[in-house]
């Protein structure tokens, strides 16, 4: 009888192993996404801006140009950012792509791209901007990265004068 007692205790450790495992298995790949969640916000400043007419409806313009900025993160990490964008708008309402390129304090570098849609708000005095983020490489901790997220934002002021503007985002990024 002893012996069939140990083997029972056995059959219920080896099961409770397996359960321990199979369970760890399904749910930390959950915890190690989860820990790449970045938050944080971007303030910028147009340093340029060129707008053309396009002359087809009224309203409709093509431009392209650079803002200069901030970038903070929910950690506290804290980065220059330079982003190049081009946009196609009618009467302020449109989609843009945006490349972002964050240096850090250790020369590293974070490259996203930004695709969206702009609305105009209060009359055209500020545009609302929100979309997609794609983390498409860098260099130093950021090199390799890949990931995706979502952007929302506004511009206050005219962007032919030099208007600011800020971007709160949620990225899932990683290393491969």
């Amino acid at each position: 009888m002893p012996m069939q007692v140990k083997e029972a205790k056995m059959k219920r450790w080896a099961l409770f192993l397996v359960m321990l495992l199979s369970v760890s298995l399904v749910l930390l790949p959950g915890v190690s996404a989860a820990d790449e969640k970045m938050t944080g916000r971007i303030f910028q400043h147009s340093t340029k801006t060129e707008i053309i007419e396009v002359g087809d409806v009224p309203g409709h313009i093509l431009g392209a140009g650079q803002h200069a900025g901030l970038i903070t993160y929910s950690t506290g990490e804290i980065g220059t950012v330079m982003v190049t964008y081009y946009f196609d708008y009618v009467k302020g309402k449109g989609t843009f792509t945006n490349y972002l390129v964050a240096t850090f304090r250790d020369g590293s570098t974070k490259v996203t791209k930004g695709s969206g849609t702009a609305t105009p708000v209060d009359g055209g005095k500020r545009t609302a901007w929100e979309g997609t983020i794609e983390c498409i490489g860098g260099t130093g901790k950021w090199e390799g990265i890949k990931g995706s997220g979502t952007f929302k934002g506004e511009r206050i002021g005219d962007m032919k004068t030099g208007a600011d503007s800020y971007v709160d985002f949620t990225l899932n990024c990683k290393k491969p």
